[in-house]
């Protein structure tokens, strides 16, 4: 068998050196509709939406629900191409389409797009393309419309239509609308098993036959003019807004593409095979060695007839369906794994992707010849995700920590796209309440707030009448949730308090004060809130009603959002709302307190029964800040003492670690790292959904809390002002001698660099330039000053800093 290493063979893959640069840049936001859509607002409303010949302006396609599935609906893919003449000069355009294209310039991909968004808030992506050889070019986009076969996030308006506005002397030739495209349906590639995939939310499978989409090149005769699907957008007399997709420039950076060829082939252990015989058939498991998101990019030569199938599962499963240590592979299978389907045609370039990428840590190729062999050039995965880099970083001396950061910051990774996801293998959905504390994950991490601007809008975007918003969106179908609702309005005050963006956090106030006052609607008599519509999800206890607790911690949480809607406002000098929302908050603390509070337990209890207690209500009951802090610490001893509570899972183990730092027990959140250590023992490269082995999704963002909690919590910084205008250290080492962390702030970074081997801290707290705070040690507080700061005796002899990312 003349068989290759993974890597060996995947550089053996088609290369080639770009003739030019191409970079995105970014139009100026805007943060409300206003005007879009009822007179021309920028440059890209001058073009024209194009499409087939026979897309009438009449035509419309839309999935608004789950369901609206033709089993003959196998995916619309087109081809859309201008040739161009350039005189040498640098190349700007803006570009959308519907549902998703690539666009390539001389075969090379220049972009994906567009950015997810909803049809009344479309995103456009704007690029500069540099050192273009005069003469002639070719640019194409390929769009793709899979409908129903699409992730559920995927919404469209009319699919299978593309815009394009190009500037200055490059207007007349590639302005759709102005200049004259061609375009064809491709016909290599059909979209598989609608609603069968076991992934619910990732969309299907694909049979590619011959060559993929991206270089599937209709006959010459096939090609037509475009037409124009929806004309500019003019300007009326009458505010009549034109129908469709309303365009905004995008906010996000593009996915990171990067071809790469991790892990190694663990069966066979030659690797695979160069050249598969005739009428044979060969299987390969393909172990990523860590979790990837990616397209998969297989190029192949001869073979007519093959069939190749490549699949991707997160973890491998025994004959009795459990997954076990993801390590092992003995005696495990991947019959789980979402597959596509490659066919060759015999051609002697075969390119195989799918038009949307997989996930996983584990890929399953299978090779069945006819009577031709198969050359297989290359095998390799194009990783994409959100550009999430580690700016910060956690170093001390307990060596079972970095492990722990490590893969709860790989699991943030795979769970940031174009928009946050709960879990890429699965669902792909973006809910209020895992997106509260990824933001906050992320903002230990990055002082990039693009992603969580997006996320917080786009929930804003969708409100509905009475001002409850999605549970989860931008997706098909409609789930609501009051809980989630609570939790959008609380992403507003993390954001005022770390970062700095205070026109587009003001833009964004009514929808949840809106929303605040929709919750209000549910209020009983007493002020509780009862009977509240959708799903109240709050975390998936066992002892709850399919994640769903006593009203007694859901009103806890309204109290909660009530304190912390109260802060936003007057973190924007919104005094006079500040009042109502604090006003209620005491008339509701004062109630619940009434009702709730178990004077011989020392708790709140779930309900007005005292049926139940819960970490749950102990945690959101303190950290509301509204009951006297002789009562909060009663609740404190019975949360860390009771032994019948209704304990967190990983999801809400975010606020039952705020409140072990609030009482300065670091110790108990060290304690609770015990769960992803026994995750990191099994194999685990990312923070599973739920503490159980068996758990249905291996990768969660919102089991990543000790990526937030060791810079917030354990080396203590945080903002002590709006706009993270103050800064306060207050380490909590526990059992630690030495931090060192590096935390992101909108001006630079915060970075504590500590030692407490003698029990004193000593060492240096350095903060941005222009910004003030406060060091906490025992009692005792040193003001900051922007730069270094000497702490206690100094840098002791030894120890080790931190100045980069670890």
């Amino acid at each position: 068998m003349s068989g290759l290493a993974l890597c060996v063979l995947c550089a053996a893959a088609v290369a080639s050196v770009r003739a030019f640069e191409s970079a995105q840049f970014f139009r100026p936001e805007r943060y409300s509709r206003g005007d879009t859509n009822v007179r021309p607002l920028q440059a890209i409303d001058s073009a024209a939406w194009i499409g087939l010949g026979d897309m009438s302006l009449a035509a419309r396609e839309t999935f608004d629900t789950v369901h609206a599935f033709d089993a003959d609906d196998t995916g619309t893919f087109i081809r859309f191409r201008k040739r161009f003449e350039s005189d040498g000069s640098a190349l700007r355009f803006d570009v959308s389409a519907d549902e998703r294209h690539v666009l390539l310039i001389d075969g090379e991909i220049v972009s994906r797009g567009p950015h997810r968004g909803l049809p009344a808030h479309w995103y456009y992506q704007s690029y500069e393309v540099k050192n273009l050889a005069a003469g002639g070019h070719v640019m194409e986009a390929v769009v793709t419309r899979l409908g129903a076969h699409a992730p559920l996030a995927q919404l469209s308006w009319r699919g299978g239509s593309f815009i394009l506005k190009a500037e200055g002397v490059y207007d007349a030739e590639l302005t759709t609308g102005k200049a004259v495209w061609l375009a064809a349906p491709l016909e290599n590639t059909k979209m598989t098993g609608a609603g069968k995939s076991r992934t619910f939310g990732a969309g299907s499978a694909c049979e590619i036959t011959g060559t993929s989409f991206l270089n599937e090149i209709p006959d010459e005769s096939r090609l037509r003019a475009a037409v124009i699907v929806r004309r500019p957008v003019t300007a009326t007399k009458y505010g009549i807004r034109t129908e469709g997709w309303q365009l905004f420039p995008t906010e996000r950076p593009d996915q990171i593409s990067r071809r790469i060829s991790p892990g190694r082939i663990v069966s066979p252990q030659g690797g695979i095979d160069k050249t598969v015989p005739p009428n044979e058939k060969r299987e390969y498991l393909w172990d990523l060695e860590n979790y990837y998101c990616g397209y998969p990019e297989l190029r192949t030569k001869g073979g007519k007839s093959a069939r190749v199938t490549w699949g991707w599962t997160e973890s491998l499963r025994d004959r009795n369906g459990k997954k076990g240590n993801r390590d092992e592979y003995i005696g495990k299978n991947a019959e789980q794994a979402l597959t596509d389907v490659f066919i060759a045609d015999g051609r002697g370039d075969a390119l195989f992707t799918a038009p949307w990428w997989r996930c996983g840590r584990w890929c399953r190729l299978t090779v069945e010849t006819a009577d031709e062999p198969l050359e297989i050039v290359s095998a390799a995965i194009l990783e994409t995700r959100y550009p999430l880099e580690d700016e910060g970083g956690f170093d001390c001396d307990d060596p079972s920590v970095a492990p722990i950061r490590s893969m709860c910051l790989r699991t943030l990774q795979m769970c940031a796209h174009e928009m946050f996801f709960d879990c890429p293998y699965y669902e792909q959905q973006m809910y209020g309440g895992d997106t509260r504390v990824e933001i906050l994950y992320l903002s230990s991490v990055t002082r990039d707030d693009r992603l969580a601007r997006f996320a917080m809008s786009v929930f804003d975007y969708d409100r509905r009448s009475d001002g409850i918003v999605a549970m989860n969106f931008p997706t098909r179908g409609t789930q609501e949730s009051s809980t989630y609702t609570m939790c959008w309005i609380t992403m507003f005050r993390d954001y005022a308090y770390r970062d700095t963006n205070a026109a587009w956090l003001k833009s964004r106030l009514p929808g949840a004060r809106n929303a605040m006052e929709g919750l209000a609607l549910y209020e009983n008599g007493d002020g509780l809130l009862e009977h509240l519509p959708g799903w109240s999800f709050v975390d998936w206890a066992p002892e709850y009603d399919n994640g769903v607790p006593g009203q007694g911690v859901v009103n806890f949480q309204y109290l909660y959002t009530l304190k912390l809607l109260a802060e936003t406002e007057e973190a924007l000098g919104e005094t006079a709302y500040a009042k109502i929302w604090r006003a209620k908050a005491e008339r509701l603390a004062a109630k619940l307190q009434e009702t709730l509070w178990d004077e011989k337990r020392g708790m709140m209890a779930d309900d007005a029964a005292g049926s139940r207690f819960s970490e749950h209500a102990q945690c959101l009951a303190i950290l509301s800040g509204m009951f006297p802090e002789d009562l909060c610490g009663r609740m404190f001893e019975g949360l860390t003492g009771a032994k019948d509570l209704v304990r967190t899972s990983l999801y809400f183990s975010h606020y039952l670690f705020e409140t072990y730092f609030r009482f300065g027990r670091a110790d108990l959140f060290f304690a609770r790292l015990a769960v992803w250590k026994d995750q990191l023992a099994h194999g685990l490269k990312t923070a599973m959904e739920t503490p159980r082995l068996e758990s249905r999704s291996d990768c969660h963002a919102w089991s990543a809390g000790p990526l937030y909690a060791l810079p917030a919590g354990v080396a203590g910084i945080s903002s002590a002002a709006p706009f993270y205008r103050k800064v306060r250290v207050a380490p909590q080492p526990a059992h630690l001698k030495r931090i060192g962390c590096k935390a992101p702030h909108p001006d630079g970074f915060v970075e504590v660099n500590l030692d407490f081997s003698a029990g004193t801290a000593d060492g240096a707290v350095s903060l941005p330039a222009g910004v003030t705070g406060v060091f906490e040690w025992k009692g005792v507080k040193t003001a900051l000053k922007g730069g270094a700061n000497v702490i206690g005796r100094g840098t002791r002899a030894g120890h080790k800093g931190l100045t980069d990312g670890s």
